[in-house]
């Protein structure tokens, strides 16, 4: 029996509100012949009853069950993948967990899917009221008088390119457990293959090294008399490679590095992000055509103890000015190598020793803190560390190196009343590291 997630293309918005979500948006489920060949179960039925899911085994509570509802069926016709005349099928209560509000009554034609052990549906299938189903019915009133096999078709299309400047560079694969296809796109991108086996495939994509495409190799099981739809949107695949290094030609190691649009009013927009490896090197793939400027170490979000925050920001060739950054243009598919970019010299290390106490002096065992380094501005994110069991804990930086700290206590949180009452006070403490080494003591103050 295959496994087949059942919210496929669903993207769901959480907004936390005790164990609730809130929003469920979901991709098209595709054609009859889509839906059919990709379900486990296809019928239509009569809703007689509905229940809640069975307490689950110990090492699954913690996982969120997207369907807890037990919904009876008295089956009418079944089209694959059900026996006798009742089946039970589940889903989620609707909203945000995408359940199908069936009602008691109400006739069904219903697609379901493998989850672990019991069928599911969702409002992200063709389930839908029978009245509904005429396009449905239509295609599995076919499947009587069908010849055996299944159809695997799609398309390999680019935003800036004709597909038919594509189609005799591109290959397509079909391969299965006992026959393998290959095949070529049309003018429009499009392929096709008819007539064979029903079961597992591996669909790929071969394309010029020109350009890329997210997920070229894509896995498919279809039921006989079903189909199975594969698109790819190929992009540019641009690659720009160099080195970082310092002003002596050493090379500077996982500093964060990222392609920016020169012409964008936000400098925060990356087009690409990566971080060196050990020898300096830096590579970027699948770069749309287009011009940019080379960031090096414009971190938004800096770890407190991160050693490469020590190097100031620059900018390809080597400069810390934006204005002075000299801007790279890459065409179409191509490869820009052996960029070299010297950053400024690296600032001295400063290691600030801090501990976190309680107001008569005792330590704060492992303690947990906020640290935000604001060296380059009030928004960076805070990271989180913990004390030791004696309320030490140490971060290493550099001097110049600006950071608010907030320290809070383990301590579990005992309800008092209604609303929210504090336990403890501390406040948020700011130091800028000055000298190599630097101490701190931070205070937390119980208020019950």
């Amino acid at each position: 029996m295959r496994s087949v997630i059942v919210l496929l293309g669903v993207v769901i918005t959480l907004a936390l509100a005790g164990n609730k979500v809130n929003a469920c948006t979901c991709a098209g489920p595709g054609t009859p012949c889509e839906s059919f060949g990709s379900a486990e179960a296809v019928f239509a039925g009569t809703v007689v009853s509905a229940r809640e899911n069975e307490r689950r085994k110990q090492a699954d509570r913690d996982e969120i069950d997207w369907a807890p509802r037990g919904i009876k069926f008295s089956v009418e016709q079944a089209y694959v993948g059900v026996v006798g005349t009742e089946v039970e099928i589940f889903t989620g209560y609707g909203g945000g967990d995408c359940g199908y509000p069936f009602k008691i009554g109400q006739r069904y034609l219903v697609y379901a899917y493998r989850a672990k052990d019991k069928l599911v549906t969702s409002i992200c299938t063709r389930t839908k009221f029978f009245t509904n189903a005429t396009e449905d019915l239509a295609f599995l009133g076919t499947l009587p008088t069908a010849a055996p096999g299944v159809t695997i078709y799609g398309t390999v299309t680019h935003r800036d390119v004709e597909s038919d400047a594509l189609s005799s560079d591109v290959l397509i694969t079909i391969q299965g457990d006992s026959e393998r296809k290959e095949i070529r796109p049309d003018a429009k991108g499009r392929f096709r293959v008819s007539g064979l086996r029903a079961g597992k495939y591996k669909v790929s994509v071969q394309l010029p090294e020109t350009f890329t495409t997210w997920e070229p190799q894509r896995d498919v099981t279809v039921s006989d008399h079903g189909c199975a739809a594969v698109q790819w949107y190929v992009t540019d695949n641009g690659r720009v490679a160099g080195r970082i290094v310092t002003p002596e030609g050493e090379p500077v190691a996982r500093i964060l590095v990222s392609l920016l649009d020169p012409d964008s009013t936000s400098k925060q927009d990356n087009e690409k992000l990566e971080r060196t490896d050990d020898q300096g090197r830096f590579a970027f793939s699948a770069v749309p055509r287009g011009r940019y400027i080379i960031a090096v170490n414009h971190n938004r979000f800096p770890q407190p103890n991160d050693p490469t925050n020590a190097y100031p920001p620059a900018f390809y060739p080597g400069v810390v000015d934006q204005a002075q950054a000299q801007t790279i243009t890459v065409g179409a598919g191509e490869k820009l190598s052996d960029l070299e970019i010297r950053v400024p010299s690296k600032r001295p290390a400063s290691i600030l020793k801090g501990s976190v106490v309680w107001a008569d002096g005792s330590p704060v065992a492992n303690a947990g803190l906020r640290v935000s380094d604001v060296t380059r501005g009030e928004s960076s994110v805070p990271h989180g560390l913990n004390a030791d069991e004696q309320g030490h804990f140490t971060i290493n930086g550099y001097t110049g190196q600006k950071l608010v700290i907030e320290a809070t206590s383990n301590r579990p949180y005992v309800p008092k009343g209604n609303g929210f009452e504090p336990m403890e006070r501390t406040e948020k403490v700011r130091i800028t590291l000055e000298r190599p080494a630097e101490t701190l003591r931070i205070v937390i103050t119980k208020i019950r």
